[in-house]
Formats: C-alpha cells, sequence, structure tokens
C-alpha cells in the first residue's frame, strides 16, 4: 500500500501540484487571480514599470529565468515570489533558484523580496532578513503589504524609550530592554519566567508598546485559557495603555483591530473551520502566550504552530515541554 501511494504521488507533477495544492491555499489566504502573475520572466521584465514578460513556450538559455508565482500589491508592485516544486519533491530544492530570481527583482527596485519555498504540502518562508522558518501557508496580500511596511520603518528599540506609566521597576525594565533587543536581533521566541504577582503582564504590555513604537509590530494578540486572564489584559492593559484599536474575539470576530485578546478555547472553535484559520497565517506580528506551561487546550499545539509571528511565553511555572 505504501509503494502504490508513493507511485500516486509521484505521478502528481508541478503544474498538477500548483492547481490542487497551491492555488487552492492562496485563495484561502484571500488573493485574488488578478494579483497572482506565474511564469514571470525574471530577467527581461521591468519591475519598476510593472511590466511583466511572461513564458512564451521558447527560452533563451543562460538569460531567461521563470518565477513560478509573483505575488502583487493592489499597485503591481512585487510583495514577494513562490518557488514550487512537485508534491513527491522536497520544497527546499527551490531556494537557490529563488534566491536567484529574488537579487533579479531587487537589483531593480532596491528593496528586499521575501520568499515562499513549497511543495504544495510544506511551505517556508524566507523574510527580507533571509531568515528562513517553516510556515503553515501564504500570506494574504494585506498581511505581506503590512509586513513590507514595517520592515522598511522599523526603527532600533534601543532607541525608544520604555513607557514607565506601564513598568516603573527597575528589574522590570531590565527584563524589557533584553526582550526588545532579543527580538532585534532577529530571534523570534521567548519565554518569560516571572514569579506570580511580580507584574508578568505589565512586562508584555510594556515590551507590546516599545516594539509598536519601533514599527517592529502592528498587529498583537493576547492569549490566554481563562476569561479573567484576557480581561484583565484587555481592561487593564490594552484599553489603559495603548491607542490602537482593541478587540476580544470573545465578542465576535473581526479583523478591523490592531491589538486582539482572547482564549484558547475561543481561537479553537468553530465548525467546519476553526476560528484562529480565518485569519491569514501572517496576519499577527506579535504572539503573547500567558500562563504558557498551560496547554490543556491546545494539546496539539496548533494555533502555536499556525501562526508565524513573534512568540512570547509567560510563566511563573516553566516545564520542559
Amino acid at each position: 500500500m505504501v509503494e502504490e501511494f508513493d507511485d500516486v504521488i509521484d505521478l502528481i507533477n508541478e503544474n498538477q501540484t500548483r492547481k490542487q495544492y497551491i492555488d487552492p491555499e492562496l485563495e484561502k489566504a484571500g488573493w485574488i487571480r488578478k494579483y497572482i502573475k506565474e511564469e514571470v520572466n525574471s530577467f527581461k521584465s521591468d519591475f519598476n514599470q510593472k511590466q511583466f514578460v511572461f513564458f512564451n513556450g521558447s527560452v533563451e538559455k543562460g538569460v531567461d529565468r521563470f518565477i513560478d508565482y509573483v505575488l502583487l500589491d493592489e499597485d503591481n508592485s512585487v510583495l514577494a515570489i513562490i518557488e514550487a516544486k512537485r508534491f513527491s519533491k522536497d520544497e527546499e530544492m527551490g531556494r537557490i533558484q529563488a534566491r536567484t530570481y529574488a537579487k533579479d527583482i531587487e537589483s531593480q527596485i532596491d528593496r528586499k523580496v521575501p520568499i515562499f519555498l513549497t511543495n504544495g504540502y510544506i511551505w517556508r518562508f524566507i523574510d527580507e532578513d533571509g531568515i528562513e522558518r517553516k510556515v503553515s501557508g501564504p500570506f494574504s496580500q494585506e498581511d505581506l503589504r503590512r509586513r513590507n511596511d514595517l520592515y522598511h520603518k522599523s526603527r532600533d528599540p534601543k532607541d525608544v524609550k520604555i513607557n514607565l506609566r506601564i513598568v516603573d521597576r527597575p528589574r522590570s525594565q531590565q527584563i524589557v530592554r533584553k526582550l526588545s533587543e532579543h527580538f532585534s536581533q532577529g530571534h523570534r521566541k521567548a519565554l518569560v519566567q516571572m514569579a506570580t504577582g511580580t507584574g508578568k503582564t505589565r512586562v508584555a504590555m510594556a515590551l507590546i508598546k516599545l516594539l509598536i513604537d519601533a514599527n517592529m509590530v502592528r498587529n498583537v494578540l493576547f492569549i490566554a485559557d481563562r476569561i479573567a486572564l484576557v480581561n484583565q489584559a484587555k481592561n487593564n492593559g490594552f484599553e489603559e495603555f495603548f491607542t490602537e484599536p482593541v478587540a476580544s474575539l470573545r465578542d465576535g470576530f473581526t479583523t478591523s483591530a490592531r491589538l486582539y485578546v482572547s482564549t484558547i478555547q475561543t481561537l479553537s472553535s468553530g465548525k467546519p473551520k476553526k476560528l484562529y484559520r480565518k485569519l491569514s497565517p501572517g496576519f499577527f506580528d506579535l504572539i503573547v502566550f500567558d500562563e504558557a506551561h498551560r496547554s490543556i487546550y491546545d494539546k496539539n499545539n496548533r494555533i502555536n504552530e499556525y501562526f508565524d509571528a513573534i512568540k512570547i511565553g509567560l510563566t511563573a511555572t516553566p516545564k520542559r515541554t
């Protein structure tokens, strides 16, 4: 049976992989076909003038290079590219090709272009800093646009002041500063261990404020497994210290806010489609997991793995897992 399955997988060529697996994922992420260009010549196209040359059946050897997918903004500027491989191949095989295509584009538009590598089943993302990681799928047009904007407007967090209204303890301020520097160096995960009652939530709020002011993040989610903790983050945190619009996903699904709070249970609810899957994997720039050691409501770690974001765990009682 295994050999028969492998034979079927081998029969799925790259074109079938695109139609059966990649195109549906782009559709789920909200992409409109007119902003997706296939088989774009990375060498002969004029990306500044937004004039694209496509594969016409012939190839000029040593010159022509064709990008599987170019994802465009509403003004037809390039937001990202996708290098596709057939379902049975390793998606990483397209890395060198994709970097060549990206350099062709970057040499014209003078800005970095993020890359997706996929075989239709596994997706990898290479961001503007060249940091590569596995993701759960393609990002939406709006999310790629926001992330590109953040990348070009971000500031060194060392140049941004900590809000002393949120944290006034020197120890807490030191933790906020260390965390901001950690993330500015390209790291994307951190665990904050502080004893109960010493202000973990305040530290998280001060860090979020600093990263927003540094243009490193814009869409933020605070997750807890108890309603009381969610309400505390919303009422005594976001609404008290921030001017950005705040939404509790327990009150209904929305994408119009900048700051979000939710229980794990709410994010995991919904049939047949879970609530968190209504959002693009790139929707959040930063996610805070309060009481990170409590995983009873997300045993399979699906929410954590679904979103590509800077992630901070808060805990008083860490576990090896």
